[in-house]
């Protein structure tokens, strides 16, 4: 069901303004859906303001400790958006997205510091709702790659055809098992990516070229769930023209298909084969 279907069977998906009194404590939680939009901010005082999908990752020691200027987050830190705000009305350019675990008690959950001495803000969020739990909670997916033995370096590409793959998507997370296991994983839009022997060969920290069509890239050490920031929108290009008209005129011809193509890399340069696996967890726009 993608969103056009979902709003057709009655979710209620539309614009809100919604209002938080910041805790004293500087951090709490509030609810803006399970999954959402996030398309501005007011603050009633400067303050630095972070949101987080999980508790955990908004209580971790670390990510508590982590100055603005530091980059450098945890790949299991789920954080929707931090910023730094005077007192105003912002516009969130490009918007961010929130996805929840726990649809039947969707909360975000938020730091609040930088304040001044006895200053606790009150926040108005402008959001737009992604998801209504009360008609369907199938949008979100799991979807497994396939699990190869590769050497060092050694990688496998493929396409992955199954109606549970979207044709466009907000990629949320991507998981890799094996403890011992540092995976690489690229997502494409097309399959002609694999038949690009530059991109095929292409080292992590080399920048892709405009042709590859590329979603994401990836490094994903030991067990572990590595969570977007910001979430990434991926779509499959499949019978995708450039004639506008063509596109508009709907001429019988599906434009992208329920198809995911990636490549999949033992991201070891030494030591023998091991066994490497990974998921993707996206949210659907679009079947």
């Amino acid at each position: 069901m993608g969103l056009a279907e979902y709003i057709k069977a009655g979710a209620a998906l539309e614009r809100a303004v919604i209002n938080l009194q910041t805790d004293v404590s500087g951090s709490g939680s509030v609810n803006l859906g399970s999954a959402y939009v996030l398309l501005g901010m007011t603050t009633t005082a400067p303050c630095r303001l972070r949101l987080y999908d999980t508790i955990q990752s908004r209580d971790d020691v670390a990510e508590k400790a982590r100055i603005f200027s530091n980059t450098n987050i945890s790949a299991s830190t789920a954080l929707v958006g931090d910023f730094t705000m005077s007192v105003g009305t912002y516009t969130i350019d490009p918007v961010v997205y929130g996805v929840v675990q726990n649809t039947s008690t969707p909360l975000t959950y938020y730091r609040v510091d930088n304040t001044a001495s006895g200053q606790f803000p009150q926040i108005t969020f402008n959001r737009y709702l992604l998801e209504d739990p009360t008609i369907s909670s199938t949008g979100r997916r799991n979807i497994p790659l396939l699990a190869a033995s590769l050497a060092a370096n050694g990688l496998i590409s493929g396409t992955l055809y199954d109606s549970q793959i979207p044709t466009t998507y907000l990629l949320v997370s991507a998981s890799v098992s094996g403890s011992a296991t540092r995976a690489r994983l690229r997502l494409y839009s097309t399959s002609q990516s694999f038949s690009d022997t530059i991109e095929v060969n292409r080292l992590f920290a080399t920048e892709s070229s405009a042709t590859s069509k590329l979603i994401v890239d990836i490094i994903m050490s030991g067990s572990e769930t590595t969570y977007f920031i910001p979430k990434i929108i991926g779509a499959n290009f499949k019978n995708m023209g450039t004639d506008l008209n063509l596109i508009r005129n709907n001429t019988g011809k599906i434009m992208g298909a329920n198809e995911l193509y990636y490549i999949l890399q033992n991201a070891s340069t030494t030591g023998g084969t091991v066994a490497v696996s990974a998921s993707v967890h996206v949210f659907s726009f679009e079947d």
